[in-house]
């Protein structure tokens, strides 16, 4: 199941926008439904955002510092969550690196859209559901509350 589905009101296709204020309720939701839940730290910097998520999957030092070692790494996320068939990252102040580094933000979601893209293949062995909520305060960004209403 998208986590579009489960939260009706997100923005986006495998990088999906959320309102700061719904963090807890999109991490209560996605945990409940049986995704894994990681949760990278607050960067402003593109490079700091990307170690900050490659830690949060506990992906290679590499993929910290190397965006093409990030994109590998992605691809193999089965190896680093082997025991985890959804996997769901959820980015606390993306918004900081939207104002601070709009490209890099950019760069960083087309990556991590792309590893939503590349993962699922059908559901054969190592396939991944994986996506991204990023929160960001402002932008356009609505609150599910009011997104629905």
């Amino acid at each position: 199941m998208r986590v579009a589905t489960l939260l009706p009101g997100l923005t986006g296709r495998g990088v999906l926008l959320a309102d700061p204020t719904d963090a807890e309720r999109v991490r209560r939701t996605l945990a409940g439904s049986g995704f894994a839940v990681a949760e990278a730290g607050r960067a402003a910097g593109m490079r700091e955002a990307q170690a900050a998520i490659a830690r949060a999957l506990r992906l290679p030092a590499t993929a910290g510092r190397n965006l093409d070692a990030l994109v590998d790494s992605l691809r193999d996320l089965a190896t680093w969550w082997p025991d985890d068939e959804r996997v769901a990252l959820l980015w606390p102040g993306a918004d900081e690196l939207v104002d601070a580094d709009l490209p890099g933000f950019l760069t960083l979601t087309d990556i991590l859209r792309g590893a939503t893209d590349d993962l699922w293949r059908g559901g054969g062995s190592g396939d991944r559901q994986f996506e991204t909520v990023a929160f960001v305060g402002g932008h356009g960004v609505r609150a599910l509350g009011e997104a629905q209403a």
